[in-house]
């Protein structure tokens, strides 16, 4: 085979690779002095800057000047916005919230079922994020399609309503308000909802619904946005991921179908200080904007009443073909017939000569060294890398700055062995031989995600290719490595962005699935590489890219101001004890929180670090602490509003006043202790299937994390057995250490910013308030015992 073929093949290759990626996201952006009737970049960008100056957490002062900007925004647009005001509780999290959702409407010509276009305004609280990604990319791109859907003087026949959704952040508050409390929520049929779990990358579309989604995805490809990135295998990961969002209450609390968009890529910004406008991939923006215009365009007058649907569908993207889809009922059908078409040219192949039984099983050796030693390798690779750059443990998300190099470099190391076992196979194994072993694992594979993941059954169609390159081998006509290259495309397609993409959606301690995903795809690419003569030296070459790729990681793993390193330091004053101790989550100490923590401190003690633990899908505790001296603080007063016996129950109202300025308050209560009734705030949780009172399964004690909005206390009303006398841990914070002037904290240096995820930069006052009934009270007899 001619040196040049083998190179453009290898070219074609590498071309196809990178225009997977290149074509995932709209490289023509919408930017400049455009007319008020086309969707602009450039405005849209502008409502980022305008929101993500400051952080903007729900009860910080920057929170409701971001809420006064888009009612004017609104109103800009003749508008008649309104606030829904309201205590919410989220009996996941158990967190209670009084959010301010913001809402609009545009009438249409025949109301009945309403179009929802939604995203949250409220930043993520404790670590200083401006929420430019997150979510204030999704509001802007909303304004700006509003804006333009009204320019081009549009009167839709469905109603339009417009919904910014408030305290996403502390457990979907908001959302859990609208659905429950909003009279307009039973009008909704579908929602667009708009996020960010990073600050950049391709934006990826994902369904919510309770039923079937054939109608759904159906009028996803005929509305026909541009660089669609979806598939039924990313909402098959995102169910089995601890990620809910606002699209996700509307679903489970009032049956709300829904497209969810979002980009993940640059997840070390997520939650961060870090998430900035100036870090914000402006091409991100204009992808969410691509998905919103041709499809608010398509449902305001699509009949929205029909999109409810009994069956499933499989679907994924191609270039140039858009959303391609198919029945789940075609899944099986389709494995038979690549089964059977794959056994019969097994079969054809050892009559015609083209290999023999000893050749196919010797091709199964080069194949399973190549599956398994990378994969075990970059298995372990991450557990080696935290040990070897202890700051990685320090980042929650598991997703470090230097993370794509370290994709990059198990990508090149799996090539590396792949290209060299490949290299060393016996002389006698053709490339039909060689092909058998990766279409009997991808065959394997269609049948395990049949079974257990129905959504990525459309494996089957890179099978499907690999079956007519091996029929094209058994010919044993001269190849053509050109052509071979091309049918070799839906695989890469298909293919390369997940090798990219799982590390980052489920962090880097899954590296392991990127040098799989490699591994299986080179497999589907021995119909050309088999014919290399080349493969030593394509072996050494991706053996220098790993070395390179680990080398460009290791130069971009210290903590510099662009690549900032998380710290936490929280001060903790028991006033049961009248002791006081600083306090970190950080698993290794910066040279900031040692001089408050000294160079060895002590390890956390779980007894005198009670609840203090971050309300999150992470749950960390405190690590490490130090004595403090403590400082004159004003912690929460309670007093008993009722305290009453009435037919053998307690019925117990206490009121807690905070007496600073606070921003959170945890209160904790024997995990065994039994509720006959509770109520917070005026809200009454309930348990999962609704009936009788909230017994939630709680972490150890922990009853409630009431965010605190204008120093409102925290009411809690209780129905309890005549015998119970429980006592009541609270946990109360404020967010002013840096700021308070009883506390000389230096300030943060620049190459670190505040730990995300967790409770950062506090003030916490821990007490103990007992509930015992201060004296026996007579029973109170009602009607019905007289």
């Amino acid at each position: 085979m001619k040196t040049y073929r083998t190179a453009a093949s290898l070219l074609l290759l590498i071309g196809i690779t990178y225009f997977a990626f290149f074509n995932a996201l709209p490289q023509k952006l919408a930017e400049g002095d455009l007319p008020p009737t086309e969707f602009s970049l450039t405005r849209a960008l502008k409502h980022v800057k305008a929101m993500s100056e400051e952080p903007h957490y729900l009860g910080s002062r920057a929170h409701d000047q971001v809420r006064d900007y888009l009612m004017q925004s609104l109103r800009a647009m003749d508008l008649e916005p309104k606030i829904q005001e309201g205590f919410s509780f989220n009996k996941s999290w158990g967190g209670l919230a009084k959010p301010e959702n913001i809402l609009a409407r545009i009438s249409g010509t025949n109301p009945g079922k309403a179009l929802l276009l939604m995203s949250h305004y409220d930043s993520a609280p404790h670590s200083a994020s401006h929420g430019a990604g997150d979510a204030a990319s999704g509001v802007a791109v909303l304004l700006e399609g509003v804006r333009t859907f009204l320019a081009q003087g549009k009167r839709p026949k469905n109603d339009i309503i417009i919904l910014f959704t408030d305290g996403e952040e502390l457990g979907l508050n908001g959302a859990n308000l609208f659905t429950n409390q909003h009279p307009w929520a039973k009008e909704v049929a579908l929602a667009l909802n708009f996020e960010a779990r990073g600050s950049g990358g391709a934006s990826s579309m994902i369904l919510e619904t309770n039923q079937g989604n054939e109608r759904l995805i159906k009028a996803f490809a005929k509305a026909n946005p541009s660089h669609p990135v979806a598939s039924s295998l990313a909402y098959s990961v995102y169910k089995k991921l601890p990620n809910d969002t606002d699209s996700t209450v509307l679903r489970e609390e009032g049956d709300i179908d829904g497209y969810f968009f979002a980009f993940i890529d640059d997840f070390f910004d997520y939650h961060t200080a870090n998430d900035t406008f100036d870090r914000l991939d402006h091409n991100s923006l204009q992808h969410q904007a691509n998905y919103l215009m041709p499809l608010m365009n398509y449902f305001a007058d699509a009949d929205l009443t029909q999109l409810k649907s009994e069956k499933d569908y499989v679907y994924f993207d191609l270039p140039f073909l858009g959303t391609v889809y198919y029945p789940f009922s075609w899944i099986w059908p389709m494995i038979l017939l690549g089964g059977i078409a794959f056994m019969v040219l097994l079969i054809l192949g050892f009559r015609r000569g083209a290999y023999t039984v000893k050749a196919v099983a010797k091709g199964f050796v080069p194949f399973l060294i190549a599956l398994l030693l990378p994969t075990a390798l970059s298995y372990f690779l991450w557990p080696l890398l935290e040990n070897f750059y202890p700051g990685y443990q320090d980042i929650l998300h598991g997703f470090p700055y230097n993370g794509y190099y370290y994709i990059a470099a198990v990508v090149a190391l799996t090539l590396a062995v792949c290209f060299y076992c490949y290299a060393k196979r016996p002389k006698d194994l053709d490339s039909a031989a060689l092909t058998v072993a990766p279409l009997f694992f991808w065959f394997l594979i269609c049948i395990v995600v049949a079974l257990e993941l129905e959504g990525a059954a459309y494996f089957i169609v890179p099978f499907y290719f690999g079956v007519l390159l091996f029929y094209l081998q058994i010919k044993k006509e001269k190849p053509n490595l050109l052509l071979n290259a091309l049918l070799c495309a839906p695989g890469i397609l298909i293919l390369a962005p997940l090798i990219q993409s799982f590390p980052v959606a489920l962090r880097l301690e899954s590296l392991f699935i990127s040098a799989l995903f490699t591994v299986l795809l080179f497999g589907l690419l021995l119909p050309v590489f088999g014919y290399y003569k080349q493969n030593k030296v394509l072996a050494l070459i991706s053996a220098l890219l790993f070395l390179g790729m680990l080398g460009g990681a290791h130069l971009n793993s210290s903590f510099v101001e662009e690549r900032p390193f998380p710290n936490s330091l929280n001060y903790v004053y028991d006033k049961d004890t009248e002791s006081a101790y600083w306090a970190t989550y950080n698993k290794n100490l910066d040279p900031w929180t040692s001089v408050m923590l000294g160079s060895d401190p002590e390890p956390a003690s779980e007894n005198l670090v009670y609840g203090a633990r971050s309300i999150s899908k992470y749950g960390n505790a405190f690590t490490y602490t130090a004595k403090a001296p403590v400082k004159p603080l004003a912690p929460s007063s309670m007093y008993f509003a009722q305290d009453t016996l009435i037919q053998d129950k307690r019925h117990l109202e206490v009121v807690i006043y905070p007496q600073r300025s606070l921003y959170r308050m945890d209160v904790f209560m024997p995990n065994d202790q039994v509720f006959e009734a509770l109520e917070l705030n005026g809200v009454t949780p309930k348990k999962e299937d609704g009936d009788a009172y909230y017994m939630m399964n709680r972490r150890s004690d922990y009853l409630v994390s009431y965010i605190i909005r204008d120093q409102e206390p925290l009411r809690i009303k209780m129905i309890l057995p005549e015998t119970s006398q429980p006592s009541m841990r609270v946990l109360e914070y404020s967010m002013d250490l840096l700021d308070h002037p009883n506390f000389s904290v230096a300030e943060r240096p620049k190459n670190t910013i505040p730990m995300p995820f967790i409770v950062n930069d506090a003030i916490v006052i821990s007490q103990t308030f007992d509930l015992q009934q201060p004296e026996p009270q007579a029973s109170l007899k009602t009607d019905t015992d007289e």
